[in-house]
């Protein structure tokens, strides 16, 4: 997309410059055939152009109404989540691997299990975080915790909220049906600071990677071995401290 919003200013800086040439040619007495010639060629990129923005405009719109019709028939989802954290400036690279299970509209488990066990529960009005190596039980609210776990997920927890994502973005399909999948890359419509890119699949525009380029850091979250719309006891969204557990209750 950045390439096309060149070309056009490219073309926009052009087509004065080239009619300009054309009335000083004419105005020294030259033949009208050069001065035609030179509009010519600067009036076909100008034609040539506009389809192709169109088509990209009208590509983006498409995929962004699929993502979204794709979120409102999602009822339940189980998959297998990597999630690699890669601080460029740092040089530093973290990765978390683990499960999650999602009922809509608010039920959600996420199970650790790389590089240490941690279990998070929610129905997204509170929030328990188990940690079993450390035996210690943090309980706190949804928006406190999502708060500080926004960018971390950003695109893959967005379930049930794909339309507001879109319309607080700009969207650009930069890559089509490659190895099945469609690279959709989605900034911010005011400011700048951030560039989400997801990997939809080209059957069911299901979002199985996201990647958050903001700040000097990349986040990649991918999904395997999805499940959709599939049974999944709401026992699993049931908490209770372990016995001899620290409880620490966090509400702001």
């Amino acid at each position: 997309m950045r390439h096309l919003q060149v070309l056009a200013i490219v073309l926009c800086l052009a087509l004065p410059a080239a009619a300009q040439k054309a009335h000083d040619t004419k105005a020294a007495g030259q033949p009208a055939k050069k001065p035609q010639a030179v509009a010519m060629s600067a009036k076909t990129p100008a034609t040539a152009a506009a389809p192709v923005v169109n088509e990209a405009a009208e590509r983006a719109k498409k995929v962004l109404e699929q993502l979204e019709a794709w979120d409102a028939r999602l009822e339940t989802l189980k998959a297998y989540f990597i999630q690699e954290v890669n601080f460029r400036e740092a040089g530093l690279k973290q990765s978390v691997e683990g499960s999650l299970h999602y009922v809509k509209p608010n039920f959600l488990r996420m199970e650790h299990s790389k590089p240490a066990r941690q279990l998070v529960v929610t129905d997204k009005t509170d929030i328990w975080i188990y940690k079993p190596g450390d035996n210690q039980v943090v309980r706190t609210t949804w928006d406190a915790w999502r708060k500080t776990q926004d960018q971390n997920f950003s695109g893959i927890l967005d379930f049930g909220n794909y339309s507001s994502l879109a319309a607080k973005n700009n969207a650009a399909v930069t890559e089509g049906e490659k190895d099945g999948l469609i690279t959709l890359v989605l900034t911010p419509r005011t400011g700048s600071g951030y560039a989400l890119t997801l990997r939809l699949s080209a059957t069911d525009y299901f979002p199985v990677e996201a990647e958050l380029d903001v700040d000097s850091t990349v986040i990649t979250t991918r999904l395997l071995k999805t499940e959709k719309n599939v049974s999944i006891a709401k026992e699993l969204f049931k908490f209770s401290p372990p016995k001899g557990a620290e409880v620490l209750e966090l509400k702001n």
